[in-house]
């Protein structure tokens, strides 16, 4: 995980009225809104004896432990001990650890890391920001963000993984880009037919990937038709994948919620099928035996590694 960046971590419709418990970048997580609706992110532990605030009640625009009615403000303090009459001091350090966050684009985003908070969300210049035209879902996968992270880049695998939906594109990487905009990887990858089969564009297909540092994907699944993944870790083994799907015709989330329902529940089996084969744990640098068309996924790891020497203070070699 790079730390000092925004993270998204749950959709803004799943958190209402009451507490929701989460787990993200290797901590465990209550999300709650206050009097006047702003999201607050804390540690979902009390500090008096560690029972789970998630499964408490806001009352008052204050988060309360459902073992002994603790109650913590938005900013991590403890404001009530009911079994302490009301003008007692409450005790020095009874504090819960409280996160920055925000609200954009129809997610709620968290801070990881100890510098200030500074810049925006991550996001895609050519993807909305609304929610209009699109359906969405998050869920929980098995494995490594940085796994799923470099699986985005590999499209060439779709002629074998997912024939039964592409059985005429060919596997020949014919052409492939990558261009580098610091963050922003771009990529443009063609598949075609072995040359000696080659009928025309009969087994021609072109997409485009573009992935934003650390963890969003953008892919034009067509002229009209597009997806925004974000994949935030969990801890070594699992991470949150959220899809949006934006569909630029009309009646769009109707078509984009098709579009979804049926990758969620047919498409990414098959992808799953082969991840649950490969290697656990993050990726490793020259872990994997990349080849020529495998420049977007060592881009990215150049790309993340650098990112977190300069954290640890390493100087690149």
């Amino acid at each position: 995980m790079i730390p000092n960046r925004w993270y998204a971590v749950l959709e803004s419709s799943k958190l209402r009225a009451k507490p929701v418990a989460i787990e993200r970048l290797e901590q465990k997580l209550v999300l709650w809104r206050d009097a006047k609706g702003k999201v607050v992110i804390q540690t979902d532990r009390c500090i008096h004896k560690g029972a789970q605030l998630s499964l408490g009640k806001v009352l008052d625009g204050c988060l309360e432990c459902p073992y002994h009615g603790l109650r913590f403000d938005p900013k991590g303090d403890c404001v009530l001990v009911p079994f302490k009459d009301r003008d007692s001091k409450i005790p020095e350090g009874w504090h819960i650890e409280s996160h920055n966050c925000r609200e954009e684009k129809g997610l709620i985003w968290m801070w990881y890391g100890e510098e200030k908070p500074e810049g925006d969300v991550p996001w895609f210049d050519n993807f909305p920001s609304t929610l209009q035209k699109t359906w969405q879902a998050g869920t929980i996968w098995p494995y490594h963000y940085s796994r799923l992270m470099d699986s985005n880049f590999d499209v060439y695998h779709l002629p074998f993984v997912h024939h039964s939906f592409f059985p005429k594109v060919g596997p020949v990487v014919t052409d492939y880009q990558v261009e580098d905009h610091g963050d922003l990887i771009k990529t443009i990858t063609t598949l075609d037919e072995y040359e000696s089969q080659r009928k025309g564009d009969k087994g021609k297909k072109t997409f485009v990937v573009d992935v934003m540092m650390p963890n969003l994907l953008y892919l034009e699944m067509s002229a009209k038709l597009s997806l925004l993944a974000i994949v935030t870790p969990i801890d070594d083994q699992r991470s949150w994948v959220f899809a949006r799907y934006h569909a630029a015709v009309p009646f769009g989330g109707l078509a984009a919620w098709v579009v979804g329902r049926f990758e969620y529940s047919i498409f990414q089996k098959q992808d799953k099928r082969i991840l649950d084969t490969l290697p656990k744990g993050p990726l490793q640098p020259g872990e994997y035996h990349y080849g020529s068309v495998d420049k977007g996924s060592i881009l990215w790891l150049k790309k993340r590694d650098a990112a977190l020497k300069e954290y640890n203070g390493e100087s690149e070699t």
